[in-house]
């Protein structure tokens, strides 16, 4: 039998170590005093262990192999599990209050999606997903969402309640470690975007990898993550590390002209405004930063000064020569028309779809 397989210890139900440890004391015929004095330790220190008042240490499983000649790595093992199966059993006293908890989140969409498995039980299920959000109950998390949210200065976007906002940023992040990403430049990322608003004429489907090539290349992580039922906003941006941002974005269904004007929005945020600020799309249309990213998007995409001639357009021909004097898509064209004149249904077909796995 290996080393490992020997002291794997993984039961169902609270273990008390103390009961293993009175077990070999009594092998090996000491008395308390006498196994306190080896061990090198007080008597009240030995009788707190054997009670389960006192956790066993690194120290004391390594003091316990000498005295015991069992390895530490039982006793340490021993104690983890010990304390989980604590943790569980008291979890299980609160299994109401986890439902309830749990209710709020789109479980089978998240499974579905590779982000959780699923577990029947319920503790187990609160457990995966406390493990999604990395944090280590309910009050921590409802204080993680309140920080969140705090950091976008907003309490909903579009109804989109505080919860699923903070389950779509978490699905962004999971995606995002996944990505290699440079520092941050912002000369780079600049450049970058130039590069980006030209590839707007392609194809939509040819530049997807291209797009997240780029973006990483100057150290902003770009993930692709379809939207939740509850979620009704375009974009996220936020910053992992002071060198390292991430803008989600939702390619699912998306008109083109929204799914680029949104892209460039979390990009000003992420070359004009604060690192410690998140920035949720359609969040606060009255904040001035908000504003000041719509300006960026609509003037980086189109400049404004060409408005005029993009509502004197009456023919497609007229858009589709404009799209190319631009460099942009005639979709983002087509989408200005629409978002200065209000005729929605006019050069409607040319705005193409974003619709990428």
């Amino acid at each position: 039998m290996s080393k490992s397989k020997r002291y794997e210890f993984k039961p169902n139900y609270a273990v008390l170590p103390g009961d293993s440890l009175r077990e070999a004391i009594e092998y090996l015929g000491m008395s308390q005093v006498e196994f306190a004095q080896r061990m090198g330790i007080t008597e009240q220190s030995l009788v707190r262990i054997l009670n389960g008042e006192q956790k066993i240490s690194y120290e004391t499983a390594s003091s316990l192999e000498l005295v015991t000649g069992t390895a530490s790595e039982f006793w340490i093992n021993l104690e983890a599990q010990y304390q989980k199966q604590l943790q569980i059993e008291e979890q299980q006293k609160s299994k109401e209050a986890l439902a309830a908890w749990l209710k709020q989140f789109p479980i089978a969409s998240l499974c579905k999606l590779g982000y959780i498995k699923i577990h029947e039980d319920v503790v187990l299920q609160a457990r995966e997903l406390l493990s999604f959000f990395r944090t280590s109950s309910i009050i921590t998390f409802d204080k993680d969402v309140e920080r969140i949210m705090a950091a976008a200065r907003t309490t909903a976007a579009y109804g989109t309640t505080a919860v699923l906002a903070a389950t779509y940023i978490y699905m962004g992040i999971k995606d995002a470690e996944e990505l290699q990403v440079a520092p941050y430049n912002k000369a780079r990322f600049r450049a970058v975007l130039k590069e980006v608003k030209i590839m707007t004429q392609n194809p939509p489907k040819d530049f997807a990898i291209k797009l997240q090539e780029l973006f990483a290349s100057a150290g902003v992580a770009l993930v692709y993550v379809p939207l939740i039922k509850g979620v009704h906003f375009n974009a996220v941006c936020k910053w992992l590390s002071p060198d390292r941002a991430m803008i989600v974005a939702s390619n699912k269904g998306k008109a083109e002209d929204i799914f680029w004007f949104s892209l460039f929005h979390e990009a000003a945020h992420i070359l004009l405004h604060s690192k410690k600020q998140i920035f949720i799309s359609d969040s606060s249309p009255e904040n001035p930063k908000e504003k000041e990213a719509d300006e960026f998007a609509a003037n980086f995409l189109i400049p404004s000064r060409h408005n005029r001639r993009i509502i004197a357009v009456s023919s497609e021909e007229e858009l589709k020569e404009l799209a190319k004097e631009f460099r942009v898509s005639e979709g983002i064209v087509a989408g200005r028309y629409h978002y200065l004149t209000n005729k929605w249904h006019k050069f409607r077909h040319l705005i193409r779809k974003i619709d990428w796995e």
